[in-house]
Formats: structure tokens, C-alpha cells, sequence
């Protein structure tokens, strides 16, 4: 069980480090409109050596403070992951699915008492930008008992049909923001639709643009809304194995998309 919420935790890390590469990126490129200014705090996990530190995040899961140090390395994501597992050796490569189609994503990460280190490397043209961070540990008695974790739901997003609560993320970045990510029964079609019929009801609006962008970058099934200065993706995929369905749903506020 361990092992799994393991999993689970570094899945929904996985994802928040993206969300904050991808925005960070953005800013710096001027697309995005404002940048943002994230704490620098201490992570307190030594980088590979020959790193190159970026900025450090703090945000909360699960209600809990956690922290997220972004470097870049001209070694590439799966040598610069093998690095950090020479350098712990507690800890195990994880066997995710890459949310980047094509692959270029790779994790591992092991568990320091009710946290869990990780390494999260996404490749580059010239190396890789990559994240070391403590996470609290979804706790394993929430999961048996089919329970939300603590934490929030994104507002004004409706919640993936049955389904429960695995992590929640909250101002990821210095931006007030929801990162959250749920295990549910049915099909991913399903939950399409339902999407769809209460987005529109909530007063968003449909990004095909970048839905279509990101549905050409990321496996599974992806909706991308807009709704005055706030953003929305949703992000859903089936697992193969128990057939249940995995959601993940990303809400910023504030100018990180441009003006209209």
C-alpha cells in the first residue's frame, strides 16, 4: 500500500512540476503575461552535481506545506534521474506513465518518514529542467476508505464523475491556484461530457487553441478553459490495469493567459 501512495503522491508531483515549468517558461517568454515571484525557500535535497538552480516553490498538498527547487542540467532527464538514485540509494525509479507524449519524463523518488523525495526531470534540447521536492504522503487510511483527502477543489470546476479526492494542491507557484487529482469509476467519454455540460453552465469558455496544442503534447484526453483571468485544464486517461479513471485538474487565476 505504501509503494502505491507512493506512486500517487509523486503522479500529482509530476504534474504540479510541469504546470510550474510550462508557466515558468511562459512568463519568461512574455506569452503568458505577468510573471510571477515564488518564495525561495530551502528544499533541503542535494542536487546532481554540475546543476544549475533556477528558483524554489512552496505551495500546499493535502493542506501540508511542500516544497519544489527547480534546476536545468546539460545531462539529460534518464542519466540526471540514474544520478540521483546513485546519490540515494533508498530510493526506486518510478514505473509512471509519461505524461508527455513521446516520452522525456522521468521520475524517481523514495519515502523520509511521512514525505516523499523526488527527482522529476522533463528532457530539453539542451539537457533537461528538472525538480527535487519534499511531499507529504497521501495518507494510505484515506485511500482504503475511499475518502477525499485534505485539501480543496478547484472553484467553480465541477468534480470528475464518482470519484474521490487522491491529492490536492493549493498556490502552486506564489499564484493563487488548485492543482487536484482524482481516482473514479466509468469511462473517459463519459466524464468528456459531463465536463463539458457544467463548464459551459459555470460561465467558461473552450480554448481550442491550446486544447489542441496540449492534446498534440500530452497522452490521454485533455480540456483546456478560460473564464475572465482564470484558467482550467483537465486532464483525464484510463488505467488499463483496474480500468478506473484518472483526472487531474489545474486552475490558476490571475493574468496567466493573455488578454482577450
Amino acid at each position: 500500500m505504501i509503494r502505491k501512495v507512493m506512486l500517487i503522491t509523486l503522479a500529482c508531483s509530476i504534474l504540479l512540476a510541469y504546470g510550474v515549468m510550462q508557466t515558468r517558461l511562459g512568463a519568461q517568454s512574455g506569452f503568458f503575461g505577468r510573471s510571477f515571484r515564488p518564495q525561495n525557500v530551502n528544499v533541503g535535497v542535494e542536487p546532481p552535481a554540475g546543476s544549475k538552480f533556477i528558483r524554489s516553490y512552496e505551495s500546499r498538498v493535502n493542506g501540508t506545506p511542500t516544497r519544489f527547487a527547480h534546476y536545468v542540467s546539460a545531462t539529460p532527464a534518464e542519466p540526471l534521474v540514474g544520478r540521483f538514485l546513485e546519490q540515494h540509494p533508498g530510493a526506486e525509479k518510478a514505473p509512471l506513465p509519461n505524461i508527455i507524449r513521446g516520452g522525456g519524463c522521468t521520475a524517481a523518488a523514495y519515502t523520509d518518514s511521512s514525505q516523499v523525495v523526488s527527482v522529476i526531470a522533463f528532457d530539453t534540447p539542451n539537457g533537461c529542467n528538472f525538480f527535487l521536492g519534499r511531499t507529504p504522503l497521501v495518507p494510505a487510511h484515506k485511500t482504503r476508505a475511499n475518502q477525499d483527502v485534505s485539501g480543496v477543489d478547484a472553484p467553480g470546476v465541477p468534480r470528475p464523475l464518482n470519484s474521490i479526492r487522491m491529492m490536492s494542491a493549493q498556490d502552486i507557484g506564489g499564484i493563487p491556484s488548485v492543482l487536484a487529482f482524482y481516482e473514479g469509476w466509468g469511462n473517459v467519454e463519459d466524464n468528456i461530457d459531463h465536463f463539458r455540460d457544467q463548464m459551459a453552465r459555470e460561465g467558461w469558455k473552450q480554448n481550442d487553441v491550446h486544447e489542441t496544442f496540449i492534446n498534440e503534447e500530452m497522452e490521454g484526453d485533455t480540456l483546456v478553459y478560460t473564464r475572465g483571468t482564470s484558467y482550467c485544464l483537465v486532464h483525464l486517461g484510463q488505467d488499463a490495469r483496474s480500468g478506473k479513471v484518472h483526472t487531474a485538474i489545474m486552475y490558476r487565476e490571475k493574468e496567466w493567459l493573455p488578454r482577450q
